[in-house]
């Protein structure tokens, strides 16, 4: 007799039945479940099987997802930067071959037709680095700053270079956290702006300047001042500036914390020359003191900390220059000319600019005035807030702002030649003749002579001078009737002479001349100047422009220019080779953090690997051990249903 399934006492054959179609069916299902593990490798399916391990799983391959991210952005920024590297690489090649032209250039040992054929080569120098400044990779141009999707340098009408990029990088993630530019702007690989013409032009502090824009836009520490007021009584208040938003705003808390008095307190502006500043006045004299509470620096950033005093005026809070500044706020609010006609004069490539700031309010009014009348031209706020920036795109054309009849461009800060101008500075950074000689060469003249309109001659000595404003001083100071300034018109020295009727010239010489003051006036108004020519035109420093500069040297076999493109050559090397290190550095970082991120892959995959993925060597165990135990209870299954009810008797 056959041994049957051992079960707790005797069952009906329904719930028999039942039990066994369970246990074959769990045993089948869970069959199923390892199989699914065996064929993908997955421990779960679903977050509820295993709810930890889901998280940490989810987690873990986020984490890779980014970082396989970053590998494909570094896989691209190393392309994009191999690719500027061979360009600016190409670069210092132009411009070593150009200074090798210029040693063979200058000088009277090379005939004029070999001068010629150099200035050929460096026109086609100047082609190959245009060409390379245009480079186009992986659609998109190298050199264009943000601007990478249309051309960065193109000609214009008279041969100069344009640069019509900006100044922005594009940055990419190379790892969670840390960004890195793949770009080179054509500004910095080329030196394609000029150097920004700007100064401090004082914007005038207001009721409705913000808090934050003040010390040029880094703020102030809010938190809490004493104010101590004596008048007869003595009242001491800390006052709480920390949701204050606006100088209004502490004007009305300080004044509100002493009320009507006595002792009372007046917060104002303070007036010229201090219209940058806080003036705390008692309202009926006596004395006030201001000082930082312990662990702030409120009053101090404010600029009114002082022991007491009749009045505090405090230091000047420099208000960032903004967009929406008021012209009539500049220059501590007395404003700037802006008589109609007048206004002041660009030239730029030979062509001359009027830009009539009448009927102009707001600093964006006059940027978009210079804008819309110069397109050449780079505007904008300084990177310390307190001034315009005005530049030029043209490579190798000169570039100036002077007045146009009265102190506009002075009162912006943007005149190009003013009376603190250096000499050295002057005719791109020649200087003038002013200089010690050196021990084998002649003395140099250090004076200038003015045929006056009397007709005698005046001998100013210049030696040792340092300024524009030197070089006028002595002029006026020969006697009452000559006077020296800056021309009315444009830039320049200019010069009158009351002393007769006759023409005034001064006397042709290197001085002279580096000076731009050689010429004449014929009269007979002695009341119209000798005005000088602008000998400080502004020009971009870099590569495009020194090449056009070099091949019109040549032609016009110009030693002096020569001489004076040398040492900007050499100056322009090393700067492009210290560029192309800059981005070797960048390759460099790329390659280490490429590295760094592939070993930690490995760790994050073998995180996941314990967390999710299935041991097949336990699964195939699994799935035998299954098997056996369905094989099992199908056997007794097959032999439980043929049971009847003999087998119980």
């Amino acid at each position: 007799m056959s041994i049957g399934p051992l079960l707790p006492g005797r069952m009906p054959a329904a719930l028999l039945t039942s039990r066994l179609q369970m246990g074959i069916s769990t045993a089948r299902e869970m069959i199923s479940r390892l199989q699914d593990q065996a064929s993908t490798g997955q421990k779960f399916f679903v977050a509820s099987e295993a709810p930890a391990a889901a998280l940490r799983t989810i987690s873990l391959q986020r984490e890779i997802e980014r970082k396989d991210q970053m590998l494909v952005n570094i896989a691209a920024d190393q392309s994009l930067l191999g690719a500027t590297e061979s360009s600016l690489a190409s670069v210092a090649d132009s411009l070593n071959q150009a200074r090798s032209l210029l040693s063979a250039g200058i000088g009277e040992s090379t005939t004029s037709a070999e001068k010629e054929a150099l200035a050929v080569e460096a026109a086609a120098l100047l082609r190959n680095t245009v060409n390379a400044a245009n480079t186009q990779f992986r659609d998109r141009y190298l050199f264009g700053g943000s601007q990478s999707k249309s051309v960065p340098f193109t000609y214009s009408s008279t041969g100069s270079v344009r640069y019509n990029g900006d100044t922005q990088n594009i940055d990419s993630f190379i790892d969670l956290q840390l960004q890195m530019s793949n770009s080179v702007d054509g500004a910095t690989a080329f030196n394609a702006l000029s150097q920004p013409v700007t100064a401090d032009i004082n914007p005038a502090l207001a009721l409705e300047t913000r808090l934050s824009d003040l010390h040029g836009g880094r703020g102030i520490s809010p938190g809490t001042i004493q104010v101590s007021v004596v008048d007869g009584t003595t009242s001491t208040q800390l006052i709480d500036l920390s949701g204050a938003e606006t100088i209004g705003d502490v004007k009305n808390r300080i004044e509100a914390a002493f009320g009507s008095g006595p002792p009372g307190l007046t917060v104002s502006l303070a007036g010229p020359p201090d219209s940058g500043s806080l003036l705390l006045t008692p309202s009926g004299g006596g004395t006030v003191a201001v000082s930082n509470t312990s662990g702030t620096r409120t009053a101090s950033d404010l600029g009114i900390a002082g022991t007491a005093a009749t009045s505090i005026t405090g230091s000047d809070l420099n208000p960032q220059l903004k967009l929406s500044t008021k012209l009539t706020a500049l220059n501590g609010g007395n404003g700037v000319a802006a008589t109609a006609g007048k206004g002041l004069l660009v030239t730029l490539d030979d062509q001359s600019y009027t830009i009539d700031l009448d009927g102009l309010e707001t600093v964006e009014d006059l940027l978009n005035a210079f804008q819309s009348t110069v397109p050449d031209l780079a505007v904008g706020i300084n990177s310390t807030g307190d001034g315009l920036a005005i530049s030029s795109r043209l490579s190798g054309a000169g570039f100036s702002i002077g007045e146009n009849g009265e102190t506009s461009a002075a009162d912006l800060g943007i005149r190009t030649l003013t009376g603190a101008t250096l000499l050295d500075d002057l005719n791109g950074g020649f200087g003038t003749p002013l200089e010690p000689p050196t021990d084998d060469a002649a003395p140099r003249p250090t004076s200038i002579t003015i045929q006056r309109r009397d007709g005698t001659s005046s001998v100013v000595e210049l030696g040792g001078l340092k300024t524009v404003q030197q070089v006028m001083d002595a002029i006026s100071a020969v006697d009452g009737n000559l006077s020296a300034s800056l021309n009315a018109v444009g830039n320049g020295i200019s010069i009158t002479d009351s002393s007769g009727t006759g023409p005034l010239s001064v006397e042709t010489s290197d001085l002279s001349t580096a000076l731009g003051l050689s010429g004449t006036e014929p009269g007979p108004d002695n009341t119209v100047a000798l005005s000088g020519a602008d000998v400080n035109p502004q020009e971009p420093e870099g590569v495009l422009g020194l090449l056009s500069r070099l091949e019109r040297a040549l032609r016009d076999e110009d030693d002096r220019e020569l001489e004076r493109l040398a040492p900007l050559i050499d100056a322009e090397i090393t700067r492009v080779n210290g560029l192309r290190g800059e981005v070797g550095l960048r390759l460099q970082t790329l390659d280490a953090t490429d590295n760094r991120l592939r070993d930690g892959a490995i760790s994050l995959q073998e995180s996941l690997s314990l967390n999710f993925d299935a041991d097949l060597t336990e699964v195939v165990t699994q799935v035998t051990q299954v098997s056996s135990t369905l094989d099992a209870t199908l056997r007794i299954a097959s032999q439980s249903m043929q049971l009847s009810l003999l087998n119980y008797l």
